[in-house]
Parts: C-alpha cells; sequence; structure tokens
C-alpha cells in the first residue's frame, strides 16, 4: 500500500480553550499537519466552509454552536471528511456525536500519544 506523503494532512481544531487549541497546534504543526483553529461551533463551521480539511478535531461544550451542532452541520458538508469528538464532560455526549457523525472521540483530559492513537485509527480508515 502506498501512503501519499506529497501533501501533509489538514486539521481544523475547534475549542474555546485557547490554551487547548494552542497546544494541540503545536503538537500537530511538529508532526507536519497544516492547523487551523476555530474558538467556536460557529468559527469552525465558518472556516471549514471556506477551507476544508481532512480531520476535523472539535470540542463538544462551546459557546454560540456548540459541538454537536458543529459535528452535523460539517458532516452536512462533508461526507468524507473525518470528525473527532472531544469533551471533559459526561461520556454520553460522545456517544451522541458518534451517532450524529463523528468518527471517534476522546475524553479531555487527554495526552497527545492518546490523541495521536485516536487521530491514526480515524485516517487509517480512509483506505
Amino acid at each position: 500500500m502506498e501512503i501519499e506523503n506529497d501533501h501533509p494532512k489538514s486539521i481544523l481544531i475547534i475549542d474555546d480553550e485557547k490554551s487547548i487549541r494552542d497546544v494541540l497546534v503545536t503538537f500537530f504543526e511538529e508532526k507536519g499537519y497544516n492547523v487551523l483553529t476555530a474558538n467556536d461551533g460557529r468559527g469552525g463551521i465558518t472556516q471549514f466552509q471556506h477551507h476544508p480539511t481532512d480531520l476535523v478535531i472539535t470540542d463538544i461544550v462551546m459557546p454560540r454552536i456548540e459541538g454537536i451542532a458543529t459535528i452535523r452541520e460539517i458532516r452536512k458538508q462533508s461526507k468524507s471528511v473525518k470528525i473527532i469528538a472531544m469533551t471533559g464532560y459526561v461520556d454520553s455526549y460522545l456517544k451522541e456525536a458518534i451517532i450524529l457523525g463523528a468518527d471517534d472521540s476522546i475524553v479531555k483530559p487527554f495526552n497527545t500519544e492518546d490523541l495521536m492513537a485516536v487521530v491514526d485509527r480515524v485516517m487509517g480508515s480512509e483506505a
């Protein structure tokens, strides 16, 4: 199987916590990804409309448009984009996110190794 290394994958990170966005941007850029960010669901939907990415990682509990509605809207725009939902709140949010279109989920706080394992699992399913 040939792996596509011609262009880096792109990721949109949607989270209302700047510190989480900053850590994830640094982490994924060091891994060779092109990274876009938004601080809420509305911004994330707009960002995705203008700059579709290969992967969206979105928080669930956010102001303006929360993560479940964000996932549903992004999924309407693209059936092929991979979506990972994340939250520090109850697990039922993540179950709902999967039902409504997320490909996988992760509970905060998480370490970057665990997140990368989820990303690899989701992105590896493109074959």
